[in-house]
């Protein structure tokens, strides 16, 4: 009985072998692979690496912090393509909501004149929109007040361009030497994370470009900061390609 088990278990795995087609003794077996690659109702992959071009469909609104990576991005063409920069010093989400005539006001210059945010936009036709403003609402504001004006400047950037896709980039540390009472990493931390949960809650993309500069202690090294002994919070070279690359494996 037991050999005539052995003689049809030896057919059975002959007729397998026959089936799935010839395979040498010493071939390795074939493993199904789960599917590692994300990709969105838009049909862009989520989890490769965007290449430079990929970003020559972004504009950058932002402050003096994103002035930086514009001209680090106009010497390094290889960095994000031909990505659009929109950026003022002082910019902020409170002020970009500020009419173009208000003395005080702060907005983006572009061809000889200055434009409000969502104007800049919708100047460049470009559906991936990178924000990174509130360093400069955050002292004056509050962390309540800075993502009270967020979301108003990202409803208007929507009423014009209603095909946008929204990345909203945290605001970055400071050295611990630079942190004052009513701006520091730990407000900016608490803000983030509002700012977090109001892209969880619509549906925009979260960068955490905090994250990806600040050191174990939460705040910007000094060796990656161009006023160490100033402001102590704005970029250099090494800074924006950290922050480029991180925008990559991200976006």
């Amino acid at each position: 009985m037991k050999k005539f088990f052995a003689i049809v278990l030896t057919l059975l795995l002959c007729t397998a072998v026959l089936l799935t087609g010839c395979k040498s003794e010493k071939s390795a077996p074939t493993e199904v692979q789960p599917a590692t690659v994300a990709v969105t109702e838009s049909g862009y992959d989520m989890t490769s690496p965007k290449s430079a071009e990929w970003f020559d469909s972004a504009v950058f609104v932002g402050d003096s912090v994103t002035l930086k990576l514009d001209y680090y991005c106009q010497e390094h063409p290889e960095a994000l393509g031909k990505a659009s920069f929109y950026c003022a010093g002082s910019l902020g989400y409170t002020n970009a909501l500020w009419a173009l005539d208000n003395p005080e006001a702060v907005h983006p210059f572009y061809e000889g004149a200055n434009h409000l945010v969502e104007d800049c936009v919708e100047i460049t036709g470009k559906k991936n929109v990178f924000i990174m403003l509130g360093m400069n609402d955050i002292g004056l504001y509050g962390t309540d007040g800075a993502m009270n004006s967020c979301k108003q400047v990202v409803a208007k950037i929507l009423e014009k361009s209603p095909d946008a896709r929204i990345y909203l980039q945290s605001v970055t540390p400071m050295i611990e030497s630079a942190q004052l009472e009513t701006f520091n990493n730990t407000l900016v931390k608490e803000f983030n994370g509002k700012l977090k949960a109001y892209c969880d809650e619509k549906g925009y993309h979260y960068l955490d470009v905090y994250s990806a500069l600040a050191d174990d202690k939460g705040n910007l090294p000094r060796e990656l900061c161009s006023d160490p002994d100033n402001m102590g919070l704005h970029f250099n070279d090494t800074s924006c390609k950290m922050w480029v690359d991180y925008l990559k494996k991200n976006a």
